[in-house]
């Protein structure tokens, strides 16, 4: 068993390998070698204008070729929207795109082969129009194209009796291959009679031909997962249906599919992550500490191995497992502990891991690679809590490293403010992991006004020490923030994550007043000017904020959030499925009925009248998670009851705010919010 401890490697010693690395980081800077134009943008006035903070990142992803020696680069062009681009690594070349377009981003990028590339592209927005989406081929020079999924509801010619090799829309990109093959993995989406999704059926495509072939023959009802072995061949499915989970294994090709277990996914279970080559499965499971592992499970006896393979010290694993694209072996990992990490089972990559987090000290090195163990050249992705992200090519020929790009090249790292991770007791003994962001010229023990930000979801992980861009915008205008990981978050184990299980507006309101108490008692916020704040969940919690807790916070700000939560179960133009309207929510959130008496006592709308805090609302009108229902009724509740409120409405929007213009926006109320609410004497 290996269990990793959630800190960076600290003095490791500096051999032969390492003396070949560049040092000196004024070579972002200064290297030739940059080739793509991104534009550092103009000399700004303090503080820093709030459209840097919500600029679009010049490189928005990156995927390295099978061999190294190609990088597919999403990034963004001068009409704003996000295009492909390719770059030669073996030497560094110009980037060239190879797909663009004047009204669509593409999203996703994947290696076919060294040589092509398969990606998605949609139109900008909320609301996609038929046609406005589909997935492509291209080669890595632009020639070839085709199109393999069209969002349309019929791609054939009609009246012609061709048969149009274009699959129609409900058909989406599972994963690509290196098997010389040239195919895609692609799965249909079938839904059932009330919208809700039935099930995926997996096929295999040809990108060169459009040539399908099924591989759903006898699959079992209700699979939502799907994953291969080795050799590419489908050996496990996980099905959902009413309210419960089956993991099904195939022995081979030629074999039946049979259960392999059972279970209520809330309560107990496993999620598989990869099938061996031994014919063994490696799953995450719930360890002996209360936190998620990962372990090995033997499909002949359906039995999990108790001794982990891999555990963090104080948090869940939620394993990003890096296989070599070509021989498929594990070679490594990623994951998040209370940072990005990575581990490698690989001995030669560990090795360059570990020479790449001595040279790239207190960062987040994640080395990017499709046959990770032959390749020569790998891409090493670097950020930290001050750095949003840089690119780099290492060499193993040569031991070096060089600059390829930066995510967001106008941020200056000396600007940004650290941010720390502590955890603190609530008031009834449940420890609550909180990270903490401050101001750039800020002292360790300074009371400052602060803002609580509160993540949403609210049952999943809320942020890490990686750059975090609305918190960042806070800090520079003074503010310390600080972010909670209350009880029903995710990542820090089952206590804290069942902790939070019909706790909206009771003991999670409690831990976020509890991490302000925490933070004054610190020295860290003056407790008579904090703000809370938050989107989704986040901004129902704000909305809560001063009606549980009044004194404690001097003002609220709510974008996108929940204010009924009858509502949610209420609004037909509801995204939520009436399967999780049935299953999960009574117990996560509340039954309708079981809980009807409770209900309206956690409800910002149904106690408006008792804010007596300024309040800032913002939603988009095309939310269909949270449908703007929520921000009209609450404002007009509000405003009845005599509660200073503003009122904010974003027409293009859906559930947050995607458009770059809209968040600066955003951005720069919540900063006029904020001073008018805090920097003039405690109320």
């Amino acid at each position: 068993m290996r269990v990793l401890k959630a800190q960076q490697p600290k003095n490791i010693k500096e051999d032969r390998f390492m003396t070949t690395f560049w040092r000196h980081r004024a070579w972002m800077a200064a290297a030739a070698v940059l080739m793509l134009a991104l534009g550092a943008g103009a000399a700004r006035a303090e503080p820093i204008p709030a459209e840097v903070f919500a600029r679009k990142p010049a490189i928005d992803s990156v995927v390295p070729s099978p061999s190294g020696k190609r990088l597919a680069i999403i990034m963004f062009g001068p009409e704003g929207y996000r295009r492909l681009a390719v770059m030669d690594l073996d030497p560094i070349g110009a980037a060239r795109v190879v797909a663009s377009y004047d009204n669509a981003n593409v999203n996703l990028v994947r290696w076919v082969s060294d040589d092509r590339l398969v990606y998605d592209a949609s139109q900008e927005g909320v609301q996609i129009r038929e046609g406005g989406a589909g997935t492509f081929a291209v080669n890595h020079d632009g020639s070839a194209p085709r199109q393999l999924i069209a969002w349309q509801r019929s791609t054939g010619s009609a009246g012609s009796g061709i048969q149009s090799h274009v699959l129609p829309f409900g058909w989406f990109l599972h994963s690509a291959t290196d098997d010389g093959s040239g195919d895609v993995f692609v799965f249909k989406l079938v839904k059932d009679h009330v919208g809700d999704i039935k099930e995926f059926q997996l096929a295999r495509l040809s990108t060169t031909t459009g040539r399908l072939q099924s591989l759903a023959l006898g699959m079992p009802e209700g699979a939502r997962r799907w994953m291969l072995d080795a050799a590419r061949e489908p050996r496990v499915i996980v099905s959902h249906k009413d309210g419960r989970a089956k993991v099904f294994w195939r022995d081979g090709q030629e074999k039946g599919w049979r259960e392999l277990a059972d279970f209520d996914p809330l309560n107990s279970g496993f999620e598989p992550e990869l099938v061996t080559k031994d014919g063994k499965l490696l799953v995450a499971a719930i360890a002996k500490d209360d936190r998620t592992g990962l372990f090995t499970l033997d499909p002949a006896t359906g039995k999990i191995d108790p001794d982990p393979v891999l555990a963090i010290n104080g948090f869940d694993l939620n394993p990003g497992l890096k296989l070599d694209s070509q021989t498929q072996n594990l070679v490594g990992m990623y994951f998040t502990a209370d940072r990005p990490m990575s581990y490698w089972f690989d001995s030669g990559l560990q090795r360059i891991q570990r020479a790449l987090d001595a040279t790239l000290p207190q960062r987040s090195n994640h080395i990017l690679c499709g046959r990770c163990e032959s390749a020569r050249f790998l891409v090493v992705h670097s950020a930290s809590d001050r750095q949003p992200g840089e690119f780099l090519l290492f060499d193993r020929e040569k031991n070096s490293l060089q600059p390829i790009g930066a995510s967001r090249p106008w941020i200056k790292e000396e600007t940004q403010g650290r941010r720390t991770f502590h955890r603190f007791k609530a008031r009834d003994g449940l420890e609550v992991p909180v990270y903490v962001t401050h101001p750039s010229d800020a002292t360790a023990k300074q009371p400052l006004p602060a803002v609580l930000l509160v993540h949403g979801g609210p049952f999943l992980r809320g942020t890490s020490l990686g750059w975090h861009e609305q918190a960042q915008f806070l800090a520079s205008r003074g503010y310390r923030v600080i972010e909670p990981e209350f009880r029903g978050s995710t990542g820090y184990g089952r206590q804290l994550f069942r902790a939070g299980w019909k706790q909206w507006g009771q003991a999670m309101q409690n831990d976020l007043a509890d991490a302000v108490q925490w933070a004054a008692a610190e020295g860290l916020v003056d407790a008579s000017k904090v703000c809370i704040m938050g989107a989704s969940y986040g901004g129902y919690a704000a909305l809560m904020g001063p009606i549980v807790h009044p004194g404690v916070y001097q003002c609220a700000i709510s974008l996108a959030g929940v204010t009924d939560i009858q509502l949610l179960y209420e609004l037909i133009e509801s995204d939520a499925s009436e399967s999780a309207k049935k299953y999960s929510m009574p117990v996560l959130i509340g039954d309708p009925v079981k809980d009807s008496a409770l209900l309206p006592t956690i409800s910002p709308l149904q106690r408006a009248a008792e804010i007596k805090v300024p309040v800032l609302l913002a939603h988009g009108w095309l939310d269909r998670r949270v449908p703007y229902a929520h921000a009209k009724e609450f404002f007009d509740a509000a405003r009845k009851a005599g509660v200073a409120i503003e009122k904010v409405d974003y027409k293009e929007e859906g559930h947050g705010l995607m458009l770059a213009e809209d968040r600066a926006d955003y951005y720069r109320r919540v900063e006029k919010f904020l001073e008018q609410s805090l920097r003039g004497p405690a109320k």
